[in-house]
């Protein structure tokens, strides 16, 4: 095994952001509604919960305050980001760029590169190799990855219980605060047919077993190929991507067979009611510090002499030891099912905030079907905990979420609910410290670039207004109730859309949602989708 210390590069990361969608379904619920044991959602998939964006929410509402909470952790100021990259799957436009849209929201440099990554759920991660490589050659100085997803399968499917969705953003730079990425990464790909959605349709396809069996195949050669490259490592933590948390613990069991046994093989023969730290040394070296124990481990121990005492012992360490360093990462897919591109850099923000330790090593291998894989390590840099430290964390997406029906989700994935919209004057929160989104619109309240000579509405409306939105608000007016939902001007009028149940004096956070506007007559804009700031009722603020 050759030293930790030269694995590493001084580029990584140097600030963090998460963000999900509130509304959630209990697994529980879907089981019995579908008629199916609970427990094979529960222990089968590993799965409780999923989270449901509403009708009007998409990737930009989700990957916005996920950006925008990536720059506040990290206190950097949006203009020194030269790069902004985005990985999904979720498609917004055939053509355009979504990258230029979060650009513009967050009021990134002009002067900057964007790119779309499209290539399954591995988008994100090829992202974050562009930017390692432009940052490497001084292309760009600071690039801000979000990886975006809402999953989608047909209701009644067996995937529909793994459906979720979530964003995450990573702001990579030389000399980061966060965590440092490995000088190498292992990669494989090929044209596998494990899973795939027609451009004209909603929701993913997949095939079973063989889709489970290209994933497995996938990172085992993933993990290979770093092996190849960089030698023998130790990690701390192993996180792959999960479609479903028990495909992690599957992978995790087949580099344990297929690649460590050889380590069980080596064992010394110990006399029975015999043993030493010696042994429990070369079993912590062998499992990494991370241990899933299938039976053929302990059959193998007892065959070599252990006995039950001995193995008693072994097996205390060793559960101790996948508590801690496999199953707490999974509690991500566990509570929002499978983000695609957020998925397993989701899981590695949740290391990071509820685990991790200066210099620990954190092992990744990240899949996209059709198919990809690319593994890599992180080093944990010493400032992590400054930035990590900040709300909002993964956790505080756990705890905070409104409970759905299965109707109501039912509903929703039918398209066929549209929200409360209210309008209504609001005022900055008094515990808001002017954090918030400045944007500009015409005079009918579309959004359009502060670029010299581009400044007005393509649409051919008139005037430019530049306006403020706080983070966190209070409702000042008592609410109206909007009937128009194309029409935009209330923003003239220095007011703002409100969704949900809401009265004077109510705490709210800023959103953004899409609007489709059904009555446009511009045949060039018909089909064009618009976003509009929209706040919600919240009883956190962090």
């Amino acid at each position: 095994m050759i030293s930790n210390e030269s694995l590493f590069s001084n580029i990584g990361i140097d600030s963090v952001g998460f963000y999900a969608p509130k509304g959630y379904m209990k697994l529980y619920d879907l089981a019995i509604e579908r008629q199916e044991d609970p427990d094979k959602y529960r222990k089968g998939l590993m799965a409780l919960e999923m989270r449901l964006p509403e009708v009007d929410e998409d990737i930009i509402s989700i990957g916005l305050k996920a950006g925008y909470n990536a720059l506040q952790r990290g206190g950097i100021n949006p203009k020194s980001i030269d790069a902004l990259f985005v990985g999904t799957e979720t498609i917004t436009y055939s053509v355009k760029s979504v990258s230029n849209i979060f650009a513009e929201l967050l009021g990134t440099s002009t002067y900057s590169l964007t790119q779309d990554c499209y290539n399954a759920c591995a988008g994100g991660t090829l992202a974050l190799l562009n930017a390692i490589a432009l940052i490497e050659k001084d292309v760009i100085k600071r690039a801000l990855i979000i990886s975006a997803d809402i999953s989608s399968y047909g209701l009644g499917t067996p995937s529909e219980p793994t459906q979720g969705s979530g964003a995450v953003a990573l702001v990579i730079s030389k000399n980061p605060r966060v965590a440092a990425f490995s000088e190498k990464f292992g990669k494989v790909s090929g044209n596998v047919d494990d899973f795939f959605r027609p451009a004209y349709e909603k929701d993913a396809k997949a095939f079973g077993r063989y889709s489970v069996d290209t994933y497995l195949n996938f990172q085992l050669q993933a993990y290979d190929d770093l092996i190849e490259s960089i030698g023998d490592f130790h990690a701390d933590f192993y996180t792959f991507h999960a479609p479903y948390s028990k495909l992690p613990i599957k992978c995790m069991q087949q580099i344990i067979q297929k690649r460590w046994i050889k380590h069980i093989n080596n064992l010394p023969k110990l006399n029975k009611n015999q043993i030493g730290s010696s042994i429990l040394k070369k079993l912590d070296s062998f499992m990494h510090d991370l241990t899933i124990l299938p039976e053929w481990l302990y059959l193998k121990l007892r065959e070599r002499g252990y006995s039950s005492e001995s193995l008693e012992k072994v097996s205390y360490k060793l559960i101790r030891n996948f508590k801690g360093k496999v199953l707490p990462q999974l509690r991500v897919p566990s509570h929002f099912g499978n983000m695609y591109n957020a998925s397993i850099w989701a899981q590695i923000i949740y290391i990071l905030e509820e685990y991790a330790r200066v210099n620990d090593i954190i092992y990744f291998g990240s899949y996209g079907s059709g198919a990809t894989c690319i593994s890599g390590l992180l080093k944990v840099q010493p400032k992590f905990e400054g930035i990590v430290s900040k709300a909002p964390t993964i956790n505080d997406f756990i705890n905070n979420k409104v409970r759905k029906s299965v109707q109501e989700y039912e509903i929703l994935k039918e398209g066929k609910t549209f929200p409360k919209v209210l309008l209504g004057e609001i005022v900055e929160h008094e515990n808001n410290n002017h954090r918030g989104f400045t944007l500009h619109f015409c005079d009918k309240g579309c959004i359009i670039p502060s670029i010299k000579g581009l400044d007005h509405c393509p649409k051919g409306h008139s005037g430019f207004h530049e306006m403020f939105f706080p983070l966190f608000a209070v409702l000042k007016s008592k609410p109206i109730i909007h009937t128009n939902n194309g029409d935009l001007s209330h923003l003239m009028k220095g007011l703002v859309r409100i969704n949900g149940d809401v009265s004077k004096g109510a705490a709210l956070e800023y959103e953004i949602r899409r609007i489709e506007n059904k009555n446009e007559t511009n045949p060039n804009a018909i089909g064009l989708l618009n976003w509009t700031p929209v706040y919600i009722p919240t009883n956190i603020l962090y």
